[in-house]
């Protein structure tokens, strides 16, 4: 049974037989969750956590080792609507839970990473977890709606055609949008999402990249759909930022399926 790699806008599931990342940050929050045994999380100057399940918040760097056992890893994007599930937990920091306490875990793995999964299939798995985890495992706390003018920015920049390179961007363009000062624009951008503009227009050129990465011929046509100009940095910023080089990821087709999904067609 092969790897699953489910990739939405804002959403990311990766189910799998072991996993090894690089040290990376993530914009996304992180769920990790080792099945049959306990993996092991590090992080920079720190002893190894052992762990079954663990939350992790956004812009933590870390890397994951899970050896012969099967995971399921979640990233929820904070412009998600999932992430309001979590977002009350953010300044708990790190939680390691019990993933076994989350009922027919080996079902859903086997559910996961089944190529008769369909994405709206995929995409209950991933909401499932989510609400169990946040709820059920790990107390809910309730936090404040992501802001509609931020949203509204958001929305607009995933319409566009050509998503702008970081350094193009008019942020006065953008805050005139929801009818703000470009400081104050700037401000709120990064408080309800946890990220600059600029820094979010790269990882959503990255999203975009990896989305389409298994259709291109090589990484040269990748790095330039990322707004890249040669591979070589586009490779060092998608590894820090996703753990993994582009070719390990994408390239091994023997051992991971990929799969794209238009959240727009899933009724999601």
């Amino acid at each position: 049974m092969k790897n699953s790699l489910y990739i939405w806008d804002c959403h990311v599931l990766f189910a799998a037989w072991e996993e090894t990342s690089a040290m990376h940050s993530l914009y996304a929050a992180s769920i990790l969750i080792s099945v049959e045994r306990p993996a092991r999380l590090f992080l920079p100057n720190e002893p190894a956590i052992e762990f079954t399940g663990v939350f992790i918040p956004p812009n933590q760097m870390y890397r994951e080792m899970a050896k012969q056992t099967h995971v399921l890893n979640l990233n929820i994007d904070p412009d998600s609507l999932l992430f309001e599930r979590i977002a009350g937990s953010l300044n708990a920091g790190i939680q390691v839970f019990d993933s076994n306490k989350i009922p027919n875990l080996s079902e859903i793995v086997k559910k996961a990473m089944s190529e008769d999964t369909t994405d709206a299939e995929a995409f209950i798995i991933l909401q499932n977890l989510v609400n169990t985890i946040f709820g059920s495992i790990l107390p809910y706390k309730e936090s404040k709606a992501l802001d509609n003018r931020v949203m509204t920015v958001v929305n607009h920049l995933h319409s566009l055609a050509h998503i702008p390179h970081p350094q193009e961007i008019k942020l006065g363009h953008l805050a005139k949008l929801v009818n703000l000062s470009e400081d104050r624009f700037r401000h709120l951008f990064k408080e309800t999402l946890f990220i600059s503009v600029r820094k979010y227009l790269l990882n959503l050129r990255l999203k975009v990249a990896a989305k389409n990465m298994h259709r291109c011929s090589n990484l040269t046509e990748a790095a330039h759909i990322a707004g890249f100009s040669d591979s070589a940095h586009f490779s060092r910023t998608f590894r820090t930022t996703y753990g993994h080089r582009p070719s390990v990821v994408f390239r091994k087709s023997k051992r991971t399926r990929i799969r794209s999904i238009d959240e727009s067609l899933t009724g999601i």
